[in-house]
């Protein structure tokens, strides 16, 4: 195999696992069961507004959280190789924000917040930004692209493992 090839297969593969990660974290919670999910259908279209939660009417660490778990989102659109322009990477992250808050709502597994769309955008915004700043400050994609899979593997072990940690102790 190729390396080019054997990139492309390893981007892939961490992709999908990535998108599956980001399904179980957003969908159910970090949920082993159908059962632990708590039955909750709200939306929220008023940006950063909380309602009566208890705290700050601004939750850093949730804004944060969801900004997050989208960086990968933008830097691995930046890495395939018939990298799409920007506005396509735009409206895949938005895209893939909206279905999951949606089926959030529909499924009635947590809050269709408009707040989670904003800054998972931004999020994935963010990490398109980054890897553009990666490539210029180093000039070689080549070897951006194979530091990204490198740190992305060891990730996606670490939380795959620790994933499964969790669920042989939870059994």
């Amino acid at each position: 195999m190729r390396v080019k090839n054997r990139t492309d297969v390893f981007l892939t593969i961490l992709f999908t696992v990535y998108m599956f990660l980001l399904v179980w974290v957003i969908l159910f919670k970090l949920g082993f069961s159908l059962d632990e999910l708590v039955a909750e259908r709200r939306l929220n279209l008023i940006p950063f507004y909380y309602g009566k939660k208890v705290g700050i009417g601004f939750h850093f660490r949730e804004v944060m959280a969801n900004v997050m778990i989208f960086v990968p989102f933008g830097v691995y659109l930046c890495m395939f190789r018939h990298e799409p322009k920007f506005r396509f990477k735009l409206m895949a992250i938005f895209g893939t924000s909206f279905v999951l808050e949606s089926l959030q709502y529909i499924l009635a597994v947590g809050s269709c917040d408009i707040t989670d769309l904003i800054t998972n955008t931004f999020g994935g915004v963010f990490g398109i930004v980054m890897y553009y700043a990666a490539t210029k400050l180093f000039w070689r994609r080549e070897l951006i692209n194979r530091i990204v899979i490198i740190l992305a593997t060891v990730v996606t072990i670490v939380v795959t493992g620790g994933m499964f940690v969790l669920l042989a102790a939870n059994r």
